[in-house]
């Protein structure tokens, strides 16, 4: 047997200006992208008619209850997993994901028979700065990750290590947490048997001209997005790939699992909802996404249980929309500053107002504000070019 250890990097999430979105892992905004490889295509979701938006209270995803859990109630959004956001007004909306259907891309029908671990997804948040929240409880822990992945071939078995934050206190906490095997594609991807990621994701799609768009999930070819904090209880598993076989097999083998945590989540975990049912193991797994002002997002969150024993394996699902109110007005573009701030500015490239300059970025060129008396406004960091100093 050979065995080999890997190392992960770290991540982020940012739907902002001039910054890509990427498989990343970490609570600041990332510095590059890591990882370009789609996990399938296929042929759009069917239409369906625009659901109302609600609140964006606390409400587990459709079909859940397991057991005394909280149940779909009236929760906002079409059972198609379609809301239109209304320009303007400002919204979270909790919406089934749509699946599965048939059509020609077959990951559309791929059945996520654990949704019910997913007792509670909580938006919270607004412009620049979402938080997407999910809250599991089963009978066994939270899978944070593959640990390992052993490929069996005709001359041995070669197994490779990678790093899975350790439950160092139960109930624990962590953030930028290490999730195993990160690759998408390949023997030493991180994935179940129906191609899914392993470890807690999150996938996101940009719905502002489409409220149908579902380009971002993950059974349409989407990055996943790794948490930014994880608290409660979890524990990693064992991919292995047997290639002696046509076609190859995959198997999952989660580790033990740690003591009994409930609904004790740590040290910097949000309040749990009350009425949810509880099943020994609970956990808080948290993304927080930094958003272009005037776009609206569909994200899709998505966890593996601590058992794995049903055919293509045990995963929960759940959808949610994020309405960030009205665009940018006519002559101006969404902008992200250098410390983060993410508001409208003149559109550059024809001439920009008095107290600004022409500044290109990704999206094109933006009108930045100039110094005055040598400083920049709040949010903004001095930039000194040959031509002068600008904000940006």
């Amino acid at each position: 047997m050979v065995r080999t250890v890997r190392l992960s990097r770290a991540k982020g999430i940012s739907l902002a200006p001039a910054l890509m979105m990427s498989l990343c892992l970490s609570i600041s905004l990332p510095i590059g992208a890591c990882g370009n490889q789609t996990l399938g295509a296929g042929a759009q979701p069917p239409k369906a008619d625009a659901g109302t938006t609600g609140p964006g209270a606390t409400m587990p995803p459709g079909g859940m209850g397991k057991n005394g859990g909280m149940g779909m109630g009236t929760a906002a959004g079409s059972d198609a997993g379609v809301v239109t956001c209304t320009p303007g007004v400002a919204n979270i909306a909790l919406t089934s994901c749509g699946y599965p259907y048939t059509s020609s891309n077959p990951l559309t029908s791929v059945v996520f028979n654990e949704n019910d671990v997913l007792r509670a997804i909580v938006p919270a948040g607004a412009l620049p700065m979402a938080s997407v929240r999910v809250f599991y409880n089963d009978e066994h822990a939270l899978t944070l990750g593959v640990r390992s992945v052993a490929v069996k071939t005709a001359s041995g078995t070669t197994t490779t290590d990678y790093p899975v934050s350790s439950l160092t206190s139960d109930p624990g906490s962590v953030t930028n947490a290490q999730t195993g095997a990160n690759e998408l594609a390949g023997n030493q991807s991180g994935f179940d048997q129906s191609q899914r990621p392993m470890w807690p994701v999150l996938f996101v799609t940009d719905v502002t001209s489409d409220p149908t768009s579902r380009s971002g999930d993950w059974q349409m070819g989407g990055k996943p997005y790794s948490p930014s904090a994880v608290f409660g209880s979890w524990k990693a598993a064992v991919r292995t790939v047997d290639t002696t076989v046509s076609p190859a097999t995959v198997s999952i083998a989660p580790d033990a699992d740690p003591a009994k945590n409930n609904w004790s989540l740590g040290t910097g975990s949000d309040p749990v909802a009350t009425g949810l049912a509880n099943e020994g193991f609970g956990a808080e797994v948290r993304w927080d996404v930094l958003l272009t002002p005037g776009h609206s997002y569909r994200f899709q969150a998505m966890v593996h249980d601590g058992d794995q024993n049903k055919v293509g394996g045990d995963s929960g699902e759940a959808c949610l929309v994020y309405c960030t109110g009205g665009a940018c007005a006519v002559g101006e573009t969404a902008y992200l500053t250098s410390e983060g701030k993410a508001t409208c500015v003149p559109t550059g490239g024809g001439g920009c107002p008095a107290g600004t300059t022409d500044y290109l970025v990704s999206e094109g060129a933006v009108c930045v504000p100039t110094p005055t008396g040598g400083t920049c406004p709040s949010g903004y960091q001095i930039d000194p070019t040959s031509e002068g100093s600008r904000c940006i």
